[in-house]
């Protein structure tokens, strides 16, 4: 096979003469990986209880969890280890599968750890079933409207009602984090939601409602793990490797556990990629006729189900070229325009309500668009660069693992003529804008970007940071001189250059990738640049929360560099900033200059993503200095 990280190991260690005896005492198996990590599992749903909603943020055991979590991770790499080398089976898929369904079974009952979401996601199901728009209605605009009794008629007014007959729903929006944005989530993602929401009885509680979501959520979660053994035993790779995802902690955790909707989109994305492989580099065992036959009907499911990809959320977009490029090459330029086309409809068709309201915002005669931004309220997060100080939690708050916003402080000019009897009066943001202008967390490279193209008196105390470079003086001229250019606000210039910079940079690479893959004949290596398109387009952006490196993990089995399998134990550093939030608050951490929060952005986040990614470098230089020992 060809130059992938994990290599079909029988054959292809048999033929170089390498030895597979894998020297560990004998006690120590698969099964034996698989039981402790179900056990972990017992352990994590006893001890979520301590982050119910409303429970003190300073009695959550966080660091126990974040611990726990990474140990489980390192267990479940050995395993990975373990039936890589494995001469023979070392596990039977069917062990495999059971111990990933019982992994499952138990977290989906667990209380979310660190997360709230998921109200998010209930809420936006209660909107589209109410025949309300999520993207122009908010869940703070609802409240005020059943709390104040309005008499209007529209979709607030709809959802408001709801909300006054059924308690759970008015909690539901109650709990929504930043209920003063409409929702950011694609349509298809919507339609799931909806889904979930109508399988849920009108009498039963919140917590049970939450359970049901995330069924749901682990459908697709599940479909991941069967898309996976598909794709394997396509390119010749040994399927009990399906363990790299079906008993990753970060996938239960992620999914099972805080039920966030990228299984949905991951799901259509495998399935794409799935059948665009089977159906570009077709087994041996087919005839022309039927391989010619499957061609044609697979382009076109595959590109559907690509475009329904995109329409659950926006990040597989970045495979179009290299997808594209490889049907292009190996089937011919109207099979690539067809796929082009079937792909890009089927996304506009799902996205369109979003693309609509991206639309309004953008006329002159938008309010929207000359409306002041309005404060982000009741947030538990903070400025991860300018770091005003943590704000003091309140015991009842629960606080959210989501992305963190850093919004210019600006009081919003229509709060104080918002009509009761019309909240929706009041032009709502558009939420994509809002993330794509502000959003960001647990970033390094960017970080240093922006830090660098920062004026001095937006860094932390008015004091620069040890890792910036740039002079001042050529720092006010490069944010002065974009502000003026593009008319941007001042404050949003460092953050937006340094979107734009990296953004760059990923397209160089994705061509370039592209470029590459039409003309690869071997589907390991092919699928190694899948994976190298979303790793990286997770490395370069601003916004690294653990939930989303699930995007490029079905695919580390193909990496070229094993740097990148230790992400999935590394990323559950992430939650130590909570830590650090409740136990120092605005206290110095350890006699530094950072206080509570503040200590984990410019100093933690060096020790999460640094070690890895000298590692990642030391991992090139060796593989280019020596040949990489491969299949016939």
């Amino acid at each position: 096979m060809g130059r992938s990280g994990f290599r079909p190991a029988r054959n292809a260690r048999q033929q170089s003469g390498l030895s597979t005896e894998c020297r560990r005492p004998e006690f120590i198996t698969p099964q034996l990986c698989g039981t402790l990590l179900w056990a972990g599992w017992v352990v994590l749903t006893l001890v979520s209880s301590s982050f119910a909603y409303g429970v003190a943020a300073v009695d959550r055991p966080v660091l126990f969890v974040t611990l726990l979590l990474i140990v489980l991770s390192v267990v479940h790499l050995y395993a990975v280890t373990l039936v890589r080398k494995s001469r023979s089976s070392a596990i039977s898929m069917k062990a495999i599968l059971g111990i990933a369904l019982a992994m499952r079974f138990v977290a989906v009952f667990s209380t979310p750890i660190q997360e709230l979401d998921y109200y998010r996601y209930m809420w936006d199901g209660e909107s589209v079933l109410a025949g309300a728009n999520p993207y122009l209605v908010t869940p703070e605009q609802v409240l005020i409207a059943s709390e104040h009794g309005g008499t209007h008629v529209d979709e607030t007014g709809s959802l408001a009602e709801i909300c006054r007959q059924r308690p759970r729903v008015h909690e539901t929006a109650a709990r929504v984090h930043y209920g003063e944005l409409p929702s950011i989530y694609p349509p298809v993602s919507l339609a799931v939601f909806a889904i979930a929401t109508a399988a849920t009885p009108d009498s039963a509680s919140i917590e049970t409602a939450v359970v049901i979501l995330r069924v749901f959520i682990v459908a697709f979660d599940i479909g991941i793990i069967f898309w996976l053994i598909k794709l394997l035993r396509h390119v010749g790779f040994s399927q009990e490797l399906v363990i790299s995802y079906a008993w990753c902690p970060l996938v239960v955790k992620e999914f099972a556990n805080s039920g966030h909707l990228d299984a949905i989109a991951v799901f259509f994305m495998l399935g794409s990629i799935v059948l665009l492989v089977s159906r570009v580099f077709p087994s041996n065992v087919m005839t022309v006729d039927a391989t010619s036959k499957m061609r044609r009907s697979g382009l076109q499911l595959s590109a559907g189900m690509l475009g329904l990809a995109i329409g659950a959320k926006l990040f597989p977009v970045v495979l179009v070229p290299l997808m594209a490029g490889l049907v292009l090459r190996r089937v011919g330029v109207t099979a690539a325009l067809s796929w082009i086309a079937t792909a890009g409809l089927v996304s506009v068709v799902c996205c369109w309500p979003m693309i609509d309201r991206g639309i309004s915002d953008s006329t002159p005669n938008s309010t929207a668009s000359k409306e002041a931004p309005v404060e982000i309220i009741n947030t538990v997060t903070v400025d991860a660069y300018a770091h005003h100080p943590p704000p003091q939690l309140n015991d009842n708050d629960s606080v959210s693992s989501s992305d963190a916003v850093d919004i210019p402080n600006v009081a919003d000019s229509g709060s104080s003529n918002r009509s009761v009897d019309n909240p929706v009066s009041v032009s709502t943001r558009n939420s994509l804008k809002v993330f794509l202008s502000s959003w960001k967390m647990n970033d390094l490279i960017f970080m240093l970007f922006e830090c660098n193209l920062t004026p001095r008196p937006r860094q932390l105390q008015k004091k620069d940071q040890w890792f910036v470079f740039l002079p001042e003086s050529l720092r006010e001229s490069i944010s002065s001189t974009a502000a003026n250019q593009l008319g941007l606000a001042p404050e949003l210039v460092p953050f937006l250059l340094s979107r734009g910079i990296l953004s760059i940079a990923f397209l160089l690479l994705a061509l370039r990738w592209a470029w590459h893959g039409m003309k690869l004949q071997n589907p390991a290596d092919w699928l190694a640049l899948v994976f190298s398109t979303l790793a990286w387009f997770w490395t370069l952006s601003p916004t690294l929360n653990p939930w989303y490196w699930t995007w490029a993990l079905p695919f580390v089995l193909f990496a070229r560099n094993r740097a990148w399998i230790l992400l999935s134990a590394i990323v559950f550093v992430y939650y130590l900033r909570f830590w650090f939030a409740y136990q120092w608050g605005n206290q110095s951490v350890l006699g530094t200059r950072y206080q509570g929060e503040a200590f984990f952005h410019y100093v933690i986040v060096w020790a999460e993503h640094l070690p890895w990614m000298l590692l990642l470098a030391w991992g090139e230089l060796s593989r280019r200095r020596k040949p990489i020992l491969t299949a016939t």
